[in-house]
């Protein structure tokens, strides 16, 4: 097990070992459109692992996830500590990935703490001045083997690979990010880009370039701030127009859901940057809804799941 991942459930005998990642990048199965749906992350960090995994919770567009870091960055409590029974304070990252995307940083007596807190309230704002400010960009890896040995093997070799470089101290290995299948996954705050089939090279210049005001579109599986159409659309169009930038391009799409509405097409219009020159055109993207057969984790069968494409 590398050091980044948690336990792996253990295949039965006999059982072939097939990798949902394996079977999905084989399938060329696109990623973009398959980001889970999040105004605000909460990452509350607990070295010890994750048997606290019940803390980690969604409502209300929040999404909360457990997460560790390096050992070799946070370290274990000193001799004099220990003889104290004094722990560690828990760090607590907040990122709003909406409207000012803002990433604040602060600590809580125990990870529990945060299950108190309120979900619809935090939706709202009242923790945007909670804590200090996090200037820098974080990366979350999915490194979790109890739900999916994809993510416990691949991404936990991703991150023991990141601790070994400069980015150390901001990659966390971190709870669920959903989409098994293109491990190794990751969370870029505070934009709320999600990623997947990173490798060492490509997640290091999702940090180096982020703290830089760009982002690649290679990895994209969506921002989480967008309904999955509009996480279709808004990658096509980055595709198209050569936009680096960090922060989603605008999407609009008709009815107030999005697209949502169990409707099977719909016309997406992508607004050019902020940075584009004056009078660039806005992108029309066609897009439709197809059910395909998708393994959608390790040890499961074939199942159907419907899905958004660019047309």
């Amino acid at each position: 097990m590398t050091a980044g991942s948690e336990a792996q459930p253990s295949a039965r005998a006999g059982e072939p070992q097939v990798r949902c990642a394996e079977v999905s990048e084989a399938r060329q199965e696109p990623m973009a459109g398959t980001a889970p749906r999040a105004d605000v992350w909460v990452v509350v960090e607990h070295q010890p692992g994750w048997g606290d995994a019940e803390l980690a919770r969604s409502g209300h567009d929040v999404r909360v996830l457990m997460a560790r870091a390096s050992r070799s960055v946070a370290g274990p409590p000193d001799a004099d500590e220990r003889r104290r029974g004094d722990l560690p304070r828990t760090r607590v990252w907040v990122g709003y990935v909406t409207d000012e995307p803002m990433l604040r940083v602060g600590t809580v007596a125990h990870p529990a703490d945060v299950a108190t807190w309120d979900l619809a309230a935090v939706a709202a704002g009242s923790m945007r001045a909670w804590g200090a400010p996090d200037p820098d960009p974080l990366l979350l890896v999915c490194a979790n083997g109890r739900r999916d040995r994809c993510c416990g093997h691949l991404g936990g070799r991703l991150a023991d690979a990141l601790w070994r470089g400069p980015h150390a101290r901001r990659v966390l290995t971190c709870t669920h990010l959903g989409g098994h299948r293109f491990a190794p996954t990751a969370l870029l705050l505070p934009v709320g880009a999600l990623h997947g089939r990173l490798d060492l090279d490509s997640a290091a210049d999702l940090l180096s370039g982020a703290s830089a005001g760009t982002m690649r579109a290679e990895t994209l599986r969506g921002f989480s701030g967008l309904t999955e159409p509009a996480q279709v659309a808004e990658a096509h169009a980055r595709v198209e127009t050569g936009h680096l930038g960090l922060d989603p391009l605008p999407v609009e799409l008709p009815g107030p859901d999005g697209g949502s509405d169990g409707a099977s097409s719909v016309h997406a219009r992508v607004q050019p940057s902020a940075s584009a020159p004056a009078g660039a055109p806005a992108i029309g993207v066609d897009l439709v809804r197809r059910t395909d057969p998708t393994l959608l984790a390790c040890g499961r069968q074939l199942e159907a799941r419907a899905r958004w494409l660019v047309a």
